[in-house]
């Protein structure tokens, strides 16, 4: 267990890039390799590893369009988890009822694990969060044709205009998704391994 979270920090401290200085990013390099669209300028190219694609996986720019949009997205879901994870260890949680008709306290879900939680929510209400979740993705926060991946907050949206506070905003919330995918999967995983949450299992 002990080497599961030493593995685990030290995957910390190497993906949090998005909290370092400028001058620690590449800068950007234009005719790096040969591809039209995507080089050293890209957004996620950091250092030390740059432009790292060693199966030329992003020589088709359409693929690397899906994929880089389905990586901001999981991103962002995966900082919510980390976040829905941690604070009920922490003693956050909504007040009330989940579920009137089931009598289901929100503090009644908190109190269990990540995956015991699941089996706590009524099925109806499982049902209403792939629903938000689907409404969401088709509708409400659709990437919509011509918009940079994981730009989904439509047209009126007040966005960057200074180019290098965007790439370094843009650089930041795409390596804290990083970050965030494998903090939620190592959170996951230390839950089954010892039966406690990583507040409690450090706590104690």
């Amino acid at each position: 267990m002990n080497l599961l979270l030493s593995c685990f920090a030290l995957l910390s401290v190497s993906m949090v890039s998005g909290f370092s200085p400028s001058f620690l990013q590449s800068p950007p390099r234009v005719g790096t390799i040969a591809l039209s669209a995507i080089d050293q300028t890209q957004v996620g190219v950091l250092r030390p590893l740059g432009l790292f694609d060693p199966l030329d996986l992003m020589k088709d720019t359409e693929a690397f369009e899906r994929r880089r949009t389905s990586e901001i997205k999981h991103g962002r879901v995966a900082m919510v988890a980390v976040i829905g994870n941690l604070a009920p260890q922490l003693g956050l949680t909504f007040p009330g009822y989940l579920s009137t008709s089931e009598n289901v306290k929100f503090s009644d879900v908190s109190s269990e694990g990540s995956f015991a939680a699941l089996t706590k929510i009524p099925a109806f209400g499982v049902f209403q969060i792939l629903m938000f979740a689907a409404i969401m993705e088709l509708w409400t926060w659709k990437q919509e044709k011509g918009m940079a991946p994981g730009d989904v907050g439509g047209r009126d949206w007040v966005r960057y205009q200074d180019e290098e506070i965007k790439m370094s905003k843009l650089n930041k919330e795409l390596q804290n998704g990083r970050l965030a995918m494998l903090a939620i999967f190592g959170l996951m995983v230390q839950e089954q391994l010892s039966g406690k949450g990583a507040v409690e299992y450090l706590m104690g």
